[in-house]
């Protein structure tokens, strides 16, 4: 008997299929009776999915109809309100952008594109453009921004076909979504929370569509930083006012009729209302952006939890990508304080260090340089909902190349471990009578990273798709099931004895470790500017082949050390 049926394009592969499997092994029927009871699915970004507005992810030729663009134009309305309405005090600003507007709109008063706009600012002046802060530079965007209606007057919507995907392992992660709602409820319902986004209303379109499963009810909730403040405040008439304050937003009401009617109507219900609405979901699904955005409709201005943060917290399953990942982290542990990681690059981290700030004040907590630049390593100190307190998350890992980071902000919070999810890719973790569990499902893998006790010394772990992981009170390990299931290892030679050079680009400390793992080799070096990495197997070392990708070759702590040039 099948608990599951999914259309045929969506039908999980073999690895999805026996990391699902893991579920129904851990659940038992009631299934998800327990509090304690949850399936995360925490994935790492770039969740690569056909629809309208980007039919680079479709299958040739095959994307749906439905809004392609964000539509701009130069109008003398516009212009008069972009004057009036100007979000700073600096009038120099002002001026300019209003004469480079008026001498624009002479040429240019067709609709336009994003792109087809500010390259045509550009042209004109190019300097004038770059020095407006980011506050004036999205306000001025929204203002000219124009509604994108059909041939009836109605607001067009972005369309998602994820049966089109032209990346399978973003369908196969989709597959698994939908079969855990239909084993942990016979009537699903899932909710999609966009705060992450500066404009949560233009992404709404997009996740009520990548939820749409047959037999599953799906809707955008409109739990907006907005809606939080004015609905715990009750000054729902203060709305659009506090969209501007805390979200940098405007014009919305015009452009989103729908979805703003939509959060004024949930605000002027009260917060009972909203707590019943989350408290009847099955699960809950996190958007990317910035996770700071989505903590504010976590906690209020001094860190308390709203009414409904705990109603957040407890969904039988919680769905994040990207910030949606990262804002998961929190909660406590026997290392202390989970944090959450908010912005930072890693050779930042190593040169800098990483400064605590408290949200959503963003007041650094520390004596913070006067040069603290868009690349330094932050992090929340409060951590963020606390589904995931094994350890500290990171996203988008292996891609930007995030491992020292996050180790860098493991020895800075006396966190123990982090968990890197790269792209396209979720780390699965199913609680479920009293059972916990890990796997890994879709393209690449997740990064483990343990300190050591030794400054700059760390175990690396790299569980690919298809790992599963044994968690235990001594830490995380390769699964028995794993092992057995292991594939014939690759004949490749041993790596030279070479320096393996800009290892903290793109995916390169990714490659160099897949190629130590299927030549079992034994010892590594690599090297970034005044930075030296050094990765040496030890005797608790493993290699294990679990597919035959890319990216499949499962590792166990190999030591990573982390040292400057003197």
């Amino acid at each position: 008997m099948e608990l599951y049926k999914l259309p045929h394009t969506l039908k999980p592969n073999g690895l999805t299929k026996f990391a699902f499997s893991l579920i129904l092994t851990a659940l038992s029927l009631p299934l998800l009776a327990n509090k304690q009871d949850q399936t995360l699915v925490l994935i790492g970004g770039a969740l690569t999915t056909c629809s309208s507005f980007s039919p680079q992810n479709c299958r040739l030729n095959s994307a749906p109809s439905g809004k392609k663009q964000n539509n701009y134009q130069l109008n003398k309305m516009a212009i008069s309100a972009i004057a009036e309405r100007w979000p700073t005090a600096n009038n120099d600003a002002k001026s300019a952008t209003v004469k480079s507007l008026t001498i624009l709109m002479a040429n240019y008063s067709q609709i336009m594109n994003k792109s087809e706009l500010l390259w045509a600012w550009r042209d004109l002046d190019q300097q004038q453009l770059n020095q407006l802060v980011d506050q004036e530079y999205n306000f001025v965007l929204d203002m000219l921004e124009q509604p994108v209606l059909d041939a009836s007057g109605q607001r067009l919507k972005e369309q998602v076909d994820s049966a089109k995907n032209s990346e399978r392992a973003a369908n196969d992660i989709l597959a698994f979504i939908e079969g855990a709602s239909k084993v942990s409820n016979a009537t699903p319902q899932l909710l999609a929370i966009t705060a992450s986004s500066r404009d949560p209303y233009e992404t709404a379109d997009f996740y009520e569509g990548l939820l749409s499963f047959e037999g599953v009810s799906q809707a955008w909730l409109p739990l907006t930083p907005a809606l939080a403040k004015a609905i715990s405040r009750n000054e729902c008439s203060q709305l659009n006012q506090y969209r501007e304050q805390l979200m940098g937003l405007y014009n919305r009401e015009v452009i989103y009729p729908d979805r703003t009617a939509a959060e004024q109507a949930l605000c002027e219900k009260g917060s009972a209302n909203l707590v019943t609405i989350l408290a009847t979901s099955t699960g809950l699904m996190f958007n990317g952006g910035d996770q700071s955005l989505t903590r504010q409709v976590m906690f209020d201005e001094q860190g308390n939890e709203y009414p409904w943060t705990e109603v957040l917290r407890s969904r039988p399953i919680i769905i994040g990508t990207s910030a949606g990942t990262a804002v998961q982290s929190g909660g406590k542990n026997t290392a202390g304080q989970v944090a959450m990681i908010s912005n930072g690059t890693s050779l930042a981290a190593l040169r800098e260090g990483a400064f605590a700030f408290n949200a959503p004040s963003e007041r650094c907590l520390e004596s913070c340089p006067d040069n603290l630049g868009p690349d330094s390593l932050t992090y929340q100190a409060l951590g963020g909902l606390g589904t995931f307190n094994y350890g500290i998350l990171d996203t988008h890992f292996s891609e930007r190349n995030r491992t020292a980071r996050l180790a860098t902000l493991l020895s800075k919070t006396g966190q123990n471990h982090g968990f890197g999810v790269d792209e396209t890719t979720a780390l699965v973790v199913v609680k479920a009578n009293k059972t916990e569990l890990m796997t890994v499902v879709g393209k690449h893998g997740v990064v483990h990273i343990q300190t050591k006790g030794q400054q700059q010394k760390y175990n690396y772990s790299y569980w690919p798709s298809g790992t599963v992981i044994d968690i235990t009170k001594q830490g995380f390990s390769l699964s028995s099931r794993t092992k057995q299931a292991a594939k014939a290892g690759a004949d490749m030679p041993a790596l030279p004895p070479q320096i393996f050079q800009n290892i903290l680009n793109d995916a390169k400390l990714r490659s160099l470790t897949q190629a130590m793992c299927l030549s079992k080799s034994s010892q590594s070096q690599g090297q970034h500017d005044e930075f030296n990495l050094s990765l040496s197997a030890q005797d608790s070392t493993e290699y294990v082949r679990v597919n035959s990708h890319q990216n499949g070759c499962a590792i166990n702590e190999l030591e990573l050390m982390i040292t400057a040039s003197q």
